[in-house]
């Protein structure tokens, strides 16, 4: 098992418009989509430059039932919610560009 220090997990949850905060949405409704895959978040973390995997299987705890899946990428020592707001406004310049 690698150790988890240098990696945050994001969930695509966390950027789910139609999710309360209590039901597990992490970033501000202005910055949330409706959609987002995981795939997408792995596509935009790399672009701005973050090391990036997807992990297929995975389950988000307060919803299990809902679409496997999540990502890991490398912090480089930056805090989780920066990273979260970073990777919403990239996905929202990518939904605007539609």
């Amino acid at each position: 098992m690698r150790s988890r220090k240098p990696y945050t997990i994001i969930w695509p949850q966390y950027f789910d418009l139609k999710r309360s905060k209590a039901q597990g949405r992490r970033i501000p409704k202005k910055f949330a989509l409706e959609k987002v895959s995981a795939t997408e978040i792995v596509t935009l973390a790399k672009k701005l430059g973050y090391e990036a995997q997807y992990e297929k299987g995975y389950k988000y705890p307060k919803s299990w039932w809902d679409e496997p899946g999540r990502v890991v990428i490398d912090t480089k020592g930056k805090s989780k919610s920066k990273i979260l707001i970073e990777l919403a406004k990239e996905l929202k310049k990518v939904e605007t560009k539609r």
